[in-house]
């Protein structure tokens, strides 16, 4: 019987010597770079001066804004049949038929939803 040094036992640790020098020559690429990353960051750690920018001054007209209706029907299929503004009393008192045909469906603070039937 001849004995040969290709052994199974052999060759797996000639493998892992070769992974570890990759992994050593990696680190040691990888490790290079960082250094030079690191005096770029010391660089850009330098004073920038920066030019002053105008401040743009916008003016917006909100007197063209809708006022916020105090009571809105919609009909079934959501379209909005009639908005009403005012005093919720006063509208109460001059439109008792509607309000009473008319469903409540919600409110937002002062704006009131129905529901024609």
């Amino acid at each position: 019987m001849n004995t040969t040094v290709l052994t199974q036992k052999n060759v797996c640790a000639f493998l892992g010597l070769i992974m570890a020098l990759t992994i050593v020559w990696t680190a040691n690429a990888q490790g290079a770079t960082l250094k030079g990353e690191q005096a770029n960051e010391i660089a850009a750690m330098e004073e920038l001066k920066i030019a002053d920018q105008q401040e743009m001054l916008v003016e917006i007209d909100l007197s063209n804004i809708k006022q916020e209706p105090t009571a809105t029907f919609i009909n079934k299929h959501g379209e909005v049949v009639a908005e009403f503004y005012g005093d919720k009393a006063e509208l109460e008192q001059k439109f008792k038929g509607l309000f009473r045909k008319c469903d409540f469906i919600t409110a937002s603070g002062n704006h009131e939803f129905y529901l024609v039937s």
